[in-house]
């Protein structure tokens, strides 16, 4: 009432939480993971978000580190790291029984982004950019250089073709990346 909030966010809400909290009060902005082992919410959620005009900040844009291009069959991740777990969200990304098979898609979307001259991080990057309900797409960046690396996936666009292309290699390997989990799951 006294107008110091001016914009109201959700995260992780449901295409019915949202129309529930939209009944009360106009949702500004909601953020959802999103990348592309991760299209969960292209469903329901985005265009509900598109059509009520609710801008979206996409987290995960790089599948927790997945689409960094830096993990080998061999990576382990530290008893205290999630992903030592298999995942969250509903989603075992990192699951023994499906980190290999992701690790070979990502191999894939190398040789893809390599013949644009980018890296995978810049094509899953700029993948969850070109959808136009994703107002900001976020990273996590360790050192100063990993920002400056990321920079190079703002700068060009993807095409269809290579759209077409990035879902025929989920196809090929068979992973899912909308499955029927929410995220509690």
């Amino acid at each position: 009432q006294a107008g110091k909030a001016r914009f109201v966010g959700v995260s992780n809400f449901s295409r019915a939480q949202l129309e529930e909290s939209m009944a009360v009060r106009r949702v500004d902005v909601g953020q959802y993971g999103y990348h592309l082992f991760d299209r969960r919410m292209e469903a329901e959620v985005f265009p509900y978000c598109l059509d009520n005009g609710v801008g979206v900040m996409a987290y995960g844009s790089l599948a927790h580190g997945l689409l960094a291009g830096a993990f080998t069959p061999q990576t382990t991740f530290a008893e205290s790291d999630w992903r030592s777990k298999g995942g969250l969200f509903g989603l075992k990304l990192f699951a023994p029984e499906n980190f290999a098979v992701n690790l070979a898609v990502v191999e894939e979307l190398k040789a893809l982004a390599a013949r644009r001259g980018k890296t995978v991080a810049h094509l899953a990057f700029q993948w969850v950019l070109s959808n136009p309900v994703v107002s900001v797409g976020l990273i996590g960046f360790r050192t100063p250089a990993e920002v400056e690396a990321s920079v190079g996936g703002l700068s060009w666009t993807l095409g269809s073709e290579e759209r077409q292309e990035i879902d025929a290699i989920f196809q090929k390997h068979g992973v899912d990346a909308a499955p029927p989990v929410w995220l509690e799951t």
